[in-house]
């Protein structure tokens, strides 16, 4: 790839992240990027060596990964170190999705089965168990996109919700849906899984 063309990458992705209107599939990352905007920023160096150093696949993974890290898209906080250790948590997602359902079940009371709605149940200016779990920071962006993919609980929850943060968080697990492939069969196997470990 070409320095103007990962350029023109990361344009499209932070208009992804940022804009409620943009969406980097449905556009296939097209943007007004001009190679006269490119070449004039100072950190031209930086793009060039992405385009050395990653092939297309892993240059689109390098910067989702980083947007995770940084919505805002600022270069300076980019890293290998981030794109790094989103690599090495997404080998390992399918255990730390059954830490994660297990730890949000403890949050509930057994039958788990029918108990499970209770983690996505929310109230005017109150978040459900599973969205607080996240802000805590002890269950991944990646548990809500699948509960998201499988069970489509977005929606209902923007029936109720309407504070700034939750706005905040529902974009970004739908902003970065995409960019996972999620099996759903697999997940309800690993989810019957941690509910049978319970019992």
């Amino acid at each position: 790839m070409t320095g103007f063309e990962v350029y023109k990458m990361y344009i499209a992705l932070k208009n992804h992240f940022n804009k409620e209107t943009y969406d980097y599939v449905k556009y296939r990352g097209k943007t007004r990027a001009s190679e006269k905007s490119f070449h004039g920023r100072n950190d031209v160096y930086f793009f060039k060596k992405l385009g050395t150093k990653y092939s297309e696949a892993e240059a689109l993974d390098y910067f989702v990964s980083n947007f995770i890290v940084d919505q805002n898209g600022y270069i300076r906080n980019f890293s290998d170190t981030n794109y790094k250790q989103w690599k090495i948590h997404q080998e390992s997602f399918t255990y730390k999705f059954e830490q994660d359902v297990s730890l949000l079940l403890d949050d509930v009371d057994p039958p788990y089965e029918t108990a499970f709605e209770k983690l996505f149940a929310a109230k005017q200016g109150q978040h459900p168990i599973i969205i607080q779990r996240y802000l805590a920071n002890d269950i991944s962006l990646e548990t809500l996109v699948v509960f998201e993919t499988c069970l489509g609980f977005i929606s209902r929850l923007n029936k109720i919700l309407t504070d700034p943060l939750w706005k905040e968080v529902s974009m970004r697990i739908q902003k970065y849906s995409p960019f996972l492939n999620i099996d759903c069969k697999r997940y309800k196997k690993i989810t019957l899984k941690a509910i049978q470990a319970k019992l």
